[in-house]
């Protein structure tokens, strides 16, 4: 990796924090608008080892808020375009690409590998208490992405704790779920958006700013984690 490529991240957080960072593993479950944003920036800053896992397809509607594709990669797996963009900014990344839904029945797949911070940026709710379960059980920091949609405003993004998230039916429905798990919500770091969704909507509709303001919050995040005193 050319020093000349990260010589400004290097000047801005010191060698030895630059460093850190360099070496840090980071597992990243989602590559739509939250969480392609949060690869590239953490990718662009100087992160070097990656997992990134998802399972849909890059569809043409995904073009207009999810910044790693392009038309070129429409019908193609999300998670190997992703990998192969990143790439081309950083062509010394260990970026492990995995196709796959999670779910209670796979978990067994994060034995095959350790990381030092996830992040959840999918909006399945058995998934997601899976991953909070998982992280909480094992000792990994992590942060949730949680509701982005029908929402314009990018400057109410914000990073706090699930039981401070008011406001957002994701939130609701995630609170609850984890509840039944006997998950303390307090332990639970989200990425929440305090603008109200559109009423009366019937799908979930996006544009880039929202998601994409979500996925740099969380990269400082967990760049903060790493590089804090």
């Amino acid at each position: 990796m050319s020093n000349e490529q990260f010589i400004r991240s290097i000047n801005l957080m010191t060698k030895e924090k630059f460093e850190v960072i360099n070496e840090a593993r980071i597992l990243i479950v989602g590559l739509g608008g939250v969480g392609g944003t949060c690869l590239e920036s953490l990718v662009r800053t100087g992160f070097q080892h990656f997992i990134i896992i998802d399972s849909d397809i890059v569809d043409a509607s995904n073009l207009n808020r999810q910044i790693l594709f392009n038309r070129l990669d429409i019908g193609t797996d999300k998670v190997f375009a992703a990998k192969k963009h990143v790439m081309q900014i950083n062509s010394d990344l260990d970026i492990k690409a995995i196709k796959l839904k999670i779910n209670g029945e796979n978990a067994d797949i994060f034995e095959d590998f350790d990381f030092d911070f996830m992040i959840d940026a999918i909006d399945d709710i058995p998934a997601k208490v899976f991953l909070v379960k998982y992280a909480l059980e094992h000792n990994k920091p992590f942060v949730s992405s949680l509701g982005m949609a029908n929402r314009f405003d990018p400057s109410k993004i914000m990073i706090t704790r699930l039981d401070k998230a008011t406001g957002d039916p994701l939130a609701k429905k995630f609170r609850y779920e984890l509840k039944q798990k006997q998950i303390d919500t307090k332990k639970v770091n989200v990425c929440y958006s305090q603008e109200l969704p559109l009423k009366d909507r019937t799908n979930l509709n996006s544009i880039m700013m929202p998601p994409s303001s979500a996925g740099l919050n969380i990269a400082y995040h967990v760049l903060s984690h790493f590089i804090s005193e």
